[in-house]
């Protein structure tokens, strides 16, 4: 019955390669390969040839490099050459003309240098004299706020006093209230009392003693905080007084160290406007020694170049003619080696 069910295969239907045939195939695929290239020396020699090429190719690119390197230690040597010369005064005619104008751009560099101390040396002066004015501007508002400063400690006592003052006016004043409302009630009181028989005599007499007493203590009280009161005013007006006596001396210093700040500080800030102006200046005149200086430059390489042709003989120049040979024969080597790979 399970072999009814199983699923038949059609007829004519291929199984797949094995794998491990695929592999020989590819093996033997190579190998023809192989054969093919060892036996076609053309198509050996047209490979060789192409990686070849990118190796010469490479090699080429590596060479150049090295002598654009080695040009350009040459030109550096050139100019260090023609500074050399330029410093060590060589004359010869055939450097005269760009000497002349090396002259020229020397004497230009040291004009420059010249305004350049000059200015230097103005904002020196005008440092010193913005520290000299800070330094004054700053000890006048020290004597201005130390002379200042017992008024103020005055001030903030008379300040606190006044404050304690007000605080015993409220409380004297809250105080006779309070007992003004007592004495109205305890008077009340009695008046009911005096009204009824009710009570026995020797009760209602006790208690009307003991009300009448009370109302005795809170009216002595009454009338000692209402004698309290105006003198606490008195002083509170006495202190106003002084207070307003202070504050206007304290007010004078205040407007005194004010006219100094606003005196000082226009000072200050003209000179230190005029400084940066100064600064400005300074760098400008730095840039043009700069822009003077890379003339100059061109001007001893062909110093340098002229001399290195010429060969003019003197003692300091030895050593850079050696050096510029050094570097002669081996743009020389490089430059045969490019030849050989063409």
């Amino acid at each position: 019955m399970e072999a009814s069910l199983q699923v038949q295969p059609p007829a004519g239907a291929q199984e797949g390669l094995p794998f491990w045939l695929l592999w020989f195939l590819l093996c033997v695929i190579l190998l023809l390969v192989v054969f093919i290239f060892l036996r076609d020396k053309d198509l050996r020699r047209r490979i060789s040839a192409f990686l070849s090429g990118a190796r010469r190719h490479m090699l080429r690119l590596r060479i150049q490099a090295k002598l654009k390197k080695e040009r350009e230690k040459k030109a550096a040597l050139w100019r260090e050459l023609g500074k050399q010369a330029w410093d060590e005064d060589v004359q010869d005619s055939c450097i005269e003309e760009e000497c002349s104008k090396l002259s020229g751009l020397d004497q230009e560099i040291g004009h420059h240098q010249k305004t350049w101390h000059d200015v230097y040396s103005r904002i020196e002066v005008l440092g010193r004299e913005h520290d000299t004015g800070l330094k004054r501007f700053r000890e006048l508002i020290a004597e201005q706020e130390e002379a200042r400063r017992p008024h103020q400690d005055e001030m903030l006592a008379l300040a606190n006093k006044k404050n304690e003052i007000l605080e015993a006016l409220e409380l004297s004043l809250r105080e006779a209230e309070t007992a003004k409302a007592q004495l109205a009630g305890i008077e009340k009181d009695i008046r009911q009392l005096e009204a009824t028989a009710r009570p026995s005599e020797s009760d209602r007499t006790a208690r009307l003693d003991k009300s009448r007493e009370k109302a005795a203590s809170l009216t002595g009280l009454i009338t000692a905080l209402d004698e309290k009161a105006p003198r606490l005013q008195e002083e509170r007006y006495r202190l106003d007084r002084r207070l307003e006596g202070v504050e206007a001396r304290v007010r004078v210093f205040n407007a005194a160290i004010q006219r100094i700040e606003e005196e000082y500080r226009e000072r200050l800030q003209a000179r230190e406007k005029e400084i940066r102006e100064w600064q400005k200046a300074k760098e400008r005149i730095q840039d043009k020694i700069v822009d003077v200086k890379r003339l100059m430059e061109p001007l001893f390489e062909n110093v340098g170049r002229i001399l290195d042709g010429a060969r003019v003989d003197h003692e300091e120049l030895t050593v850079i003619y050696f050096q510029i040979d050094g570097v002669n024969k081996t743009i020389a080597d490089l430059e045969a080696r490019l030849e050989h790979l063409k």
